[in-house]
């Protein structure tokens, strides 16, 4: 995902607590370090919700409590976020956690006291990530928040830190490593 910081979707609201192992994606998948999109995204929150991978559409908003993302940081749930251009929405997340989002291409706004209790799972929502505002296509409720900073959201704008560090060698050609010789 690249471009706007801006998402309309449906929101998706969970509540506290919600784990990165057999919450996010599914434990054995990220100890057998699972990346493929494909294999993660039908796993998606389905521990949590198993009506979830099957409602979600791409450009939806996931809303959580307290700590969602607790646990070890496995990011394998993130790369599934990325593919469907979800983004999040949160009264609370781990520090690594959040860097994790964000160098997988997730938007994240945490730090949102009450979130999970403004809003309801099939709202539509109006959510700009750079500017700090959600609002909520179906009341009309507009809530201020904090944006994300200027420096994350570049590196979600770019797709995550991969798509950050190819941006960077492409204008810094002379940094690249020479290509490994043909008969090495």
């Amino acid at each position: 995902m690249t471009g706007t910081m801006r998402r309309v979707g449906r929101c998706h609201v969970f509540g506290d607590d919600i784990p990165l192992d057999d919450g996010l994606i599914p434990f054995e998948m990220a100890i057998r370090r699972i990346d493929d999109p494909q294999r993660l995204r039908p796993e998606l929150l389905r521990m949590v919700d198993p009506a979830f991978p099957e409602r979600v559409e791409p450009g939806d908003i996931v809303v959580a409590g307290a700590n969602f993302g607790c646990g070890k940081p496995h990011f394998q749930g993130f790369i599934a976020m990325a593919a469907l251009d979800l983004s999040v929405l949160c009264v609370s997340m781990p520090y690594k956690t959040l860097r994790g989002a964000i160098s997988k291409g997730v938007p994240v706004l945490a730090g949102l006291p009450g979130i999970d209790a403004a809003l309801r799972t099939g709202h539509r929502l109006d959510v700009d990530f750079a500017r700090g505002t959600v609002v909520n296509l179906d009341t009309g409720q507009r809530i201020e928040v904090p944006p994300l900073s200027p420096l994350l959201a570049d590196v979600v704008r770019r797709g995550g830190t991969r798509g950050t560090l190819a941006a960077w060698l492409d204008a810094h050609p002379d940094m690249r490593l020479p290509a490994p010789a043909a008969d090495a």
